[in-house]
């Protein structure tokens, strides 16, 4: 099954991911200049920010190794181990972060642990993307050996990138590492910081990766190079301004949060369009399944499922049930003369303008067996069901169909039962009452209507 993340992207879709470029690379501008000026704290931002990074991270990441099941694609389960690094390393950067649960942070954190988490949060997601890229054309079979492959590649794309997370918080919180950034004291001067510079380079390259790999051909394509353009102008601005509460911090804080929940939005997307293709599929199967593939009107199987229900609803409240079976005079006869497509059409059209003598709530036609077709009428006594069967038979001829013999015309022959009185009959019954009334116009020279009243006897 062939995800529609990795399909080809349509001109809307490229579109819209070329204007969400252009509004993130517009931003980068208008926020760079003006990044080291300082806004008014709000102190709960940064923890809100990790925790929204951590939650869509954790669900891209989902996602994506959900895709990677169905389409044993690696390069999915590769993107879902970069979105499951970024998780835990932005965790654990808000665990360590002083302020947030503890003056000098959880974890045993030192003063600098909280700022090297960012950067392995912010190196490692492009790495890994790029590694994923590099895994674009790889694909597993569905034989014993490509499932066992499947867990490797899960345990190695996945589990391994989590890992890393872990090993690389255990570091940060013991090794006595220097600042990654230059002191908040060097706020205002002209300096850029090279790790934040590094940062950023790993960003460019990544994004020239997926370029130069996919050409933007893919939904997939178009949005994880929106994803890492949103983080490079984190890192840019972090780059720009090491302060917090400054104009780079916050826009900066803000991309941080697009850079996973734009690709969680487009599988959200995947997800609805599935769904809607998968209803559609419902109702089309459900559709094959009850209706006569030929003439498009009720199939056998559905008549004699419904009949049943109808007339244990007619008997339970009391009301009559008529029921007309019509037959198509001497239609061996058309087939032998014109051919069976012809015959075909013939069906297809008297399917038609039988069709149009069921029009109330609850009534239908079904196609019984070769020329034979049954109208269903709940609710309508005997004489209703007679006129309404006399309609039937003056539309059919009014399609005016060349028949062989005389007359030379197609015309159909019907016969009406219906179940009345204080006690309905049995489904079965009133059936055979209508069969019966079928073959007495038949013998009475077709191309006419009769009845017979079926009362219950028990």
């Amino acid at each position: 099954m062939e995800s529609l993340l990795i399909g080809p992207a349509t001109r809307k879709q490229a579109a819209c991911a070329g204007t969400s470029a252009l509004l993130v690379l517009l931003a980068l501008a208008i926020a760079a200049p003006q990044a080291r000026q300082p806004l008014s704290p709000v102190g709960p931002f940064m923890p809100m920010c990790a925790l929204t990074v951590f939650t869509t991270s954790g669900i891209a990441a989902f996602l994506l190794g959900a895709r990677f099941a169905v389409t044993q694609r690696p390069m999915l389960c590769a993107l879902g181990g970069a979105y499951a690094f970024t998780a835990i390393t932005v965790a654990l950067q808000l665990l360590m972060f002083p302020g947030v649960f503890s003056h000098t942070g959880l974890l045993g954190a030192r003063p600098n642990s909280a700022a090297w988490m960012w950067v392995f949060w912010h190196g490692g997601f492009p790495l890994l993307v790029a590694v994923a890229m590099l895994l674009r054309d790889q694909s597993i079979d569905g034989s014993p050996a490509g499932r066992f492959r499947f867990h490797e590649w899960t345990l190695t794309l996945i589990g391994m990138p989590a890992v890393l997370a872990a090993v690389l918080g255990v570091f940060a919180a013991n090794a006595n590492l220097s600042a990654p950034f230059y002191p908040m004291t060097d706020i205002d001067s002209a300096r850029i910081s090279p790790t934040a510079l590094v940062v950023c380079l790993l960003d460019a390259f990544a994004i020239v990766l997926v370029l130069v790999k996919g050409r933007l051909r893919s939904v997939l394509d178009l949005w994880i190079t929106i994803a890492l353009l949103a983080s490079f102008v984190d890192a840019s601005l972090n780059m720009l301004s090491v302060g917090r509460f400054t104009v780079g911090w916050y826009v900066a804080r803000i991309f941080s949060m697009l850079a996973p929940g734009v690709l969680v939005g487009v599988l959200i997307w995947e997800v609805t369009v599935l769904y809607r293709q998968l209803a559609e599929a419902h109702a089309s199967l459900l559709q094959t399944s009850t209706h006569d593939a030929l003439t498009g009107v009720y199939n056998r199987h559905y008549f004699d499922e419904q009949f049943r229900r109808d007339f244990d609803r007619a008997r339970l409240h009391r009301r009559p049930l008529s029921l007309v079976m019509v037959d198509i005079d001497n239609f061996k006869a058309y087939n032998d003369a014109f051919g069976h497509p012809r015959g075909d059409a013939c069906l297809r059209a008297v399917a038609e303008a039988l069709a149009q003598t069921a029009r109330r709530a609850g009534e239908y036609v079904a196609r019984y067996g070769g020329e034979e077709f049954v109208i269903v009428l709940p609710g309508s006594e005997l004489d209703d069901a007679t006129t309404r069967a006399e309609q039937a038979r003056n539309a059919v001829i009014a399609i005016g169909l060349t028949a062989p013999g005389p007359g030379g015309r197609v015309t159909v022959s019907a016969g009406c039962a219906c179940s009345e009185g204080s006690e309905p009959s049995n489904a079965s019954e009133l059936l055979d009452g209508a069969d019966a009334a079928l073959y007495a116009a038949k013998r009475a020279g077709r191309n006419r209507v009769e009845r017979v009243a079926v009362i219950d006897r028990g």
